[in-house]
């Protein structure tokens, strides 16, 4: 017994050694809760440089770094950086509330917006930032009552009593706040996070976007880039320092934390921290299915796109009209596109099947060599079938979000038209009229951006790739089409567009004069027949068919998570990405894109200026930045003469980490994040330090911009000014910083 006890342990310690050397290559992976942070991570992120305390990161007593990071809207990160309320994110994520602003008279997206003082600070409905009070493990109330052999239907119906129990609680307790319930780890963990919800958010600065947005499609997801990508905002409160809706009587908000913001810049190998909310990863998944993703998913859409995109291409280069009403669509669809092309390269390019493969080999002989996990060696090869079952009616669905969501624009448009049809059917006269007016509005918005013939080609190249795709349940209309041939579809399509009512001289006028009639004629008209048909066929037919296989899944994957935590249990794990605060750490590095191309970590305004092209839509700049680098007038934010521009370090981030701050060692803020670099985007089901690289605007280039180009210095003023690197450690305040800090001017990059 002791021989075998000994050969057993033996053979434990060999495999956990095995699975910690393969895993040793994305040791800084990972989007960390921050309350855990002492625990998991803090000692590595010393190692690597860190120089704060784990409660200056986040504490639930007192102020903390996380009282600075604000949830930006909902989707986007953005961070307090002055004691006024002062918030900074990306020029992206403020887009919509910077284009409402804008008229032609003052078209601030053109010309950037500086508010000169409070008082010229604009408002913005429907504009909230969120800021975090507590993260609580809530696991045991939320998962009482259920058992891990239940069934996933069985298991979520008590978790969402359990869940509305709580929650009915807190929010009685606390009516200040508001809480979000996320589950982690496919179920297995439970946070309530408290936070409070601040709505009166004025924009107060943003660059033109030809520094906001330049390189726009060319440059997305790439390196280098030499994008100003950021927004100013700031927040108000009450009298007594408490969110309140808009009011001329509001203060700017106190608050508990701000960033000190550092002009000492950033070196090859610094410590960095993106503390952020991102959005959404898939970091578990079994080789088989991020196989599926780029070896049927990714090509599958990246064909219908391709088609897209080649048609609104050549359009909208032979026709300027068109090229303005679809430049933002074509940036739309162009986006996701040119993602899932990355996403291909890298998992190729880094062997990720291969090495995910290797590692649940590891997990199934571990499952063997552990007799309580014995029953789970075969879970990786259970959740295969079901990933496999799950492709064609994915394909299916994917088929029509890219056609019929994304693709044909006279699809999704006509839908509206749905209540239109059911007041006429129900007689409600006084209704109906009042629907035609508000669909003759919609129609008006509608057209201003529309080419019909544009779409017809759109509807030519892609409608065929649903049709012969779609094999689960097709209603009549998609079946009548099927049984036509494709030889016939051409033909079909055409006719649907040439015959349709909405495109008619007369449909405002008629649809006025008469709504029921009109109703009547839309409902039988092929157009809202087919779109229809194909919208209810994905909502009533093809997402049950997944959310069945779906819940199968969730039951496996939770049971997968468990036995990885319960197999490696040195190991720390960090659950997926899901619009919750986490912090994610790395170093400023170059790295080796392909075979001998190698790129640098900084970007400066020199290769801005090799990018541009006069009235050129991506790549144009304001006189008055060609002005300030042809004088080399950097005030005190160049360095070794240089203005930075843009970095990238290692630092794990996804959708949502948009304007997230990048601080440095003394948790200082260093940049802005914005984007990963196209080489590396596939982070989001398998990380790769050695190409995985996230993108961010240096804050120098923030400030730079800011006083020099927008004049608005008594911004720079509000802010906590840190001079001096990390590795000398000491921060003075703006005034001392000011009188510190000699300009500087940039030579040739050489």
């Amino acid at each position: 017994m002791f021989v075998e006890n000994q050969i057993y342990m033996k053979k434990i310690f060999t495999l956990l050694l095995i699975f910690s050397l393969s895993f040793q290559l994305s040791a800084k992976e990972g989007m960390w809760l921050p309350h855990l942070i002492a625990q998991l991570n803090y000692s590595d992120m010393q190692r690597m440089g860190l120089q704060i305390s784990a409660e200056e990161i986040y504490s639930a007593n007192k102020s903390s770094l996380k009282d600075a990071v604000v949830h930006f809207n909902g989707g986007c990160t953005g961070e307090l950086i002055s004691g006024k309320g002062l918030l900074l994110t990306n020029h992206h994520c403020g887009y919509s509330q910077i284009q409402s602003h804008s008229t032609l008279e003052n078209n601030y997206l053109e010309d950037g917006f500086w508010a000169m003082s409070q008082e010229e600070e604009l408002a913005n409905p429907n504009l909230y930032a969120a800021i975090i009070r507590e993260i609580k493990d809530v696991s045991n109330l939320i998962l009482k009552g259920t058992t891990a052999e239940m069934d996933g239907a069985t298991r979520d119906s008590i978790i969402e009593m359990n869940a509305r129990a709580l929650l009915e609680t807190v929010k009685a307790e606390q009516p200040g706040l508001e809480f979000d319930l996320k589950d982690f780890f496919f179920g297995n963990q439970f946070l309530l996070i408290s936070k409070v919800l601040y709505t009166d958010v004025r924009l107060v600065g943003a660059p033109p976007s030809s520094i906001g947005k330049y390189g726009k499609d060319t440059d997305n997801w790439m390196w280098p880039r030499h994008t100003g990508d950021f927004s100013l905002f700031r927040v108000y409160a009450d009298a007594n320092n408490q969110p309140a809706d808009y009011s001329e009587d509001n203060q700017p908000y106190v608050p508990a934390q701000h960033l000190k913001v550092s002009v000492a810049g950033v070196r090859e190998g610094d410590f960095t921290m993106v503390y952020g909310f991102p959005g959404s990863t898939n970091q578990y998944l079994p080789a088989s299915e991020v196989a599926n993703t780029v070896n049927e998913y990714n090509p599958f859409r990246i064909s219908i796109r391709d088609k897209i995109l080649m048609v609104l291409d050549r359009k909208m280069r032979a026709d300027e009209a068109a090229s303005l009403k679809y430049a933002s669509k074509f940036a739309r669809i162009s986006n996701s596109w040119k993602r899932w092309k990355g996403e291909i390269l890298g998992i190729e390019r880094t062997n990720a099947l291969e090495v995910l493969k290797e590692e649940e080999a590891l997990f199934k002989q571990m499952c063997g060599a552990i007799p309580e996990l014995n029953s789970e060696k075969d879970l990786v090869a259970e959740m295969d079938a079901l990933y496999a079952k799950r492709v064609p009616v994915n394909m299916e669905r994917y088929a029509y979000i890219e056609v019929g969501y994304y693709g044909i624009e006279a699809f999704r448009h006509v839908l509206g038209y749905s209540k239109l049809i059911e007041l006429a059917e129900a007689g409600d006269e006084e209704a109906l009229k009042n629907e035609a007016e508000r669909m003759i509005k919609r129609m008006e918005g509608f057209q201003k951006n529309y080419d019909q013939e544009l779409d017809r080609l759109v509807a030519i190249n892609t409608l065929p790739i649903y049709l012969e795709t779609i094999k689960t349940k097709p209603g009549p209309v998609v079946s009548k089409l099927q049984q036509k041939g494709s030889d016939k579809w051409v033909e079909a399509i055409s006719d649907y567009f040439k015959d349709a009512p909405y495109f008619k001289e007369d449909f405002v006028t008629n649809l006025r004069k008469n709504p029921a009639k009109m109703a009547k004629k839309i409902a039988e008209d092929d157009i809202y027949s087919l779109s229809l048909e194909m919208y209810e066929h994905f909502f009533e037919v093809l997402n049950p068919a997944t959310t069945t296989i779906n819940l199968e899944i969730e039951v496996l994957q939770a049971r997968y998570v468990r036995a990885l935590q319960r197999a490696f249990p040195k190991k720390s794990f960090y659950p997926d990405a899901n619009s919750t605060l986490r912090v994610s750490y790395g170093k400023v590095m170059p790295y080796e894109a392909r075979d001998a191309v190698n790129y640098s970590a900084q970007t400066t305004l020199s290769g801005v200026m090799e990018k541009y092209v006069p009235g050129d839509y991506e790549f144009d700049l304001p006189a008055k930045l060609i002005e300030l680098y042809e004088n080399k007038d950097y005030g005190p934010y160049g360095e070794n003469g240089k203005m930075p521009v843009c970095f990238v370090a290692t630092n794990h981030t996804t959708g949502g980490n948009s304007g997230s701050p990048a601080l440095n060692a003394n948790g200082e803020l260093i940049g802005l994040n914005f984007d990963r670099a196209w080489d590396g985007v596939m982070s989001d089901m398998y990380f790769d330090p050695s190409i995985c690289r996230n993108v961010m605007v240096d804050l120098r280039y923030v400030l730079f911009i800011i006083d020099k180009l927008g004049g608005a210095g008594y911004l720079v003023d509000e802010m906590d000014i840190a001079t001096v690197h990390p590795s000398e450690s000491k921060t003075v305040k703006t005034d001392e910083a000011k009188s510190m800090a000699e300009p500087v001017k940039e030579g040739s990059q050489g």
